[in-house]
């Protein structure tokens, strides 16, 4: 079996009612909508933060925020945690 590509798009403040393939009929978005007909599209999210930055660290580490210790915009993650 052939190991699937991945890809995974992560934009701030940027709903899915932003996207054609979600419906929303004034955004034009041909390109993602080629990628979304074409693979896998997912109707719901949960996150471990509502800022950007400890989300994205928890989601790079497969740690909470409390465990990566980034807990704001202006946290950096710890360079000796693996991603």
């Amino acid at each position: 079996m052939d190991r699937p590509n991945i890809l995974f798009i992560l934009s701030d403040q940027h709903s899915k009612f932003h996207l054609g393939c979600y419906g929303d009929p004034l955004v034009r978005t041909p390109h993602l909508d080629r990628l979304a007909s074409e693979g896998m599209r997912f109707a719901n999210a949960y996150t471990p933060s509502p800022l950007c930055a400890p989300a994205r660290m928890a989601f790079m580490t497969g740690r909470r925020p409390s465990a990566n210790q980034v807990w704001g915009n202006d946290h950096i993650l710890n360079s000796a945690l693996p991603t």
